[in-house]
């Protein structure tokens, strides 16, 4: 009995060893696969952060943007256990660190294991750098000396399994910290992009403007004086010079374009009725499409007014219904629709530029072939077409696209492959202060009145030779200068009705300068300002200043008549 006890007793002792044994092996298991896990999600949690820093500081190291670099390796503070973090650029000098060490990368001084990373910062294919992303961890003994047995090692289980997921949420946190900074960085720098492009074209434009649209103003002045002198002259000779104004026109009308672009062209805003300026259209934009496009307009009843340049917005209306002409080279349907918009808030946060308000929305659309992805991504580019050689100069959406953002709109454009192309342009709202409209109709040239003398002040001697002639020709006294210092000697000597000067102009008096002068000389003397390129002197924020008058070069023999007799008949 006693040995069957003994037998029982040691067959009883060595399942408990065996299942002590057991249960301790599956709990060392247990632990070494818990810890190898941890350990495995601890250096992939590295990993991940070393990448997700190489890619933030990617854009700032290529703009060598100190502050921001530092930002990003400050927000991994998050994460207790990273020991040092070092930013490099592409000789290997260090840009930026976190941690104890000067020099990250040498690891000197270590007291404990320790798991790092190296990561090559690309952009574009180009090796802009490296970043090097240290951090602790413990070794497997000194975890699996913390526990003690099969409870307590459920018990630490079960923490490590909280430590973890705590360290994976303030992971989570701290990866879509650095994912929103990446993608605000983004877009910063794409809008940073998009000014500096807009500042390139907007300082060669300016840069030529002036000086071309002068050369233009004697061109298409001359030729346009030649043929109202000579009407009877030999008609293959006037079709010559027909043919010769039609092109300075459109010459002009492509400097216009690119100021449009550039957001440099002087607006005048006024209130304007959209609904019937669209229906004012309708039968030129009949006679430019040709008879294979049907029209339509859709007008909203209680359309709001416009605060807007009505020539510039015309302009715009006509660009985008050709460009959907060229989209119809089979014939097709246009539609011109007007509508009262409102602009949200969460709408104008995810969009450029753009004031929540309330706008007067004007859509163009077509039944053409549509646009691709890629190809919608450039419409406004300037220069930008998809048509043939010699079809189209790429400037008529750009002209659209700087004319809505300078009145302080939006332009959103919708296409699809085959199925056609709508685009929007939102103008902001008139808000009525109690004046009267001002609305004008057409007119014959008007001429002078007896006695009426005008003072042109014009650098350029063609241009001022124009002038002079046309004014003549209108019937007004005329006197030239060239500068400011001889203008003010006329002033003093003699009296005058209108001053009709350049902005820009030699000797260090701009046009703004002489005027101002003129005024105290001889008080109610009216000023015209003329130029090629509109500077500050008397356009601030794209707009003209209150109460001045501006004849853009080059213009035409009405032109000048009709601005000459409108400002001299104020009161």
């Amino acid at each position: 009995m006693m040995a069957f006890l003994r037998r029982v007793s040691h067959r009883r002792t060595l399942a408990v060893v065996a299942s002590l044994v057991l249960l301790i092996g599956a709990s060392l298991g247990l632990a070494i696969a818990a810890e190898a896990r941890h350990d495995a999600q601890v250096r992939q949690a590295v990993s991940v952060q070393a990448h997700i820093l190489a890619d933030s500081v990617s854009a700032a190291l290529a703009f060598n943007d100190l502050p921001a670099i530092q930002q990003y390796t400050a927000a991994l503070r998050a994460n207790p256990d990273i020991v040092a973090v070092g930013v490099y650029d592409d000789k290997g000098r260090i840009v930026a660190t976190y941690g104890p060490e000067a020099d990250p990368m040498r690891e000197t001084g270590l007291t404990g294991p320790f798991i790092a990373r190296r990561v090559p910062v690309v952009e574009n294919g180009v090796k802009l750098g490296t970043v090097y992303f240290r951090q602790r961890t413990d070794t497997l003994m000194i975890r699996m000396m913390r526990y003690g047995g099969a409870g307590l090692l459920v018990v630490m289980a079960t923490l490590m399994l909280g430590v973890m997921a705590l360290d994976a949420r303030a992971l989570g946190r701290s990866n879509r910290r650095l994912r929103q900074e990446i993608e605000e960085r983004e877009r910063a720098e794409a809008a940073l992009r998009q000014s500096q492009k807009m500042e390139a074209v907007g300082r060669l434009t300016g840069g030529i403007a002036h000086d071309f649209n002068n050369m233009l103003a004697v061109i298409l002045g001359n030729l346009e004086l030649l043929l109202r002198r000579y009407p009877e002259a030999d008609p293959k000779l006037l079709r010559f010079v027909s043919s010769s104004l039609d092109a300075g026109k459109r010459a002009a009308t492509l400097t216009q374009r690119l100021l449009a672009f550039s957001r440099r062209q002087p607006l005048d805003p006024k209130p304007v009725d959209v609904g019937r300026s669209v229906a004012d259209l309708s039968e030129l934009l009949a006679r430019t499409l040709g008879e294979g496009i049907a029209i339509e307009t859709v007008r909203t009843a209680g359309l709001w007014r416009a605060h807007v340049d009505a020539g510039q917005l015309e302009t715009a209306i006509v660009n985008l219904a050709v460009n959907a002409r060229d989209a119809m080279p089979g014939g097709g349907k246009l539609t011109i629709e007007t509508a009262n918009a409102y602009l949200d808030r969460s709408y104008a946060q995810v969009q450029d530029e753009v004031t929540p308000g309330q706008y007067v929305m004007v859509a163009v659309s077509d039944t053409g072939t549509g646009m691709a992805p890629e190809v919608l991504e450039k419409v406004f580019e300037p220069f930008f077409t998809t048509k043939s050689e010699g079809k189209g100069t790429g400037l008529g959406l750009s002209q659209v696209y700087g004319f809505v953002k300078q009145s302080k709109g939006h332009v959103k454009i919708y296409s699809e492959r085959e199925h056609g192309t709508t685009v929007k342009i939102y103008l902001p709202r008139f808000v009525s202060d109690g004046s009267a409209d001002d609305t004008q109709g057409e007119a014959p040239i008007p001429e002078a009145a007896s006695g009426e003398t005008i003072l042109v002040i014009e650098d350029d001697a063609d241009v001022r030779a124009y002038s002079v002639e046309t004014l003549k020709e209108l019937g007004y006294r005329v006197l030239e200068a060239f500068d400011g210092q001889s203008a003010l000697a006329i002033l003093r000597e003699q009296r005058v009705d209108l001053v009709f000067t350049d902005v820009v102009l030699p000797g260090g008096m701009t046009g703004a300068d002489i005027v101002a002068q003129a005024k105290a000389i001889q008080p109610g003397i009216k000023a015209l300002f003329t130029t090629g390129y509109a500077r500050n002197a008397i356009v601030h924020q794209g707009r003209l200043d209150k109460g001045v008058h501006l004849l853009t070069k080059p213009f035409s023999y009405a032109d000048l008549a009709a601005k000459v007799r409108d400002i001299l008949d104020m009161t």
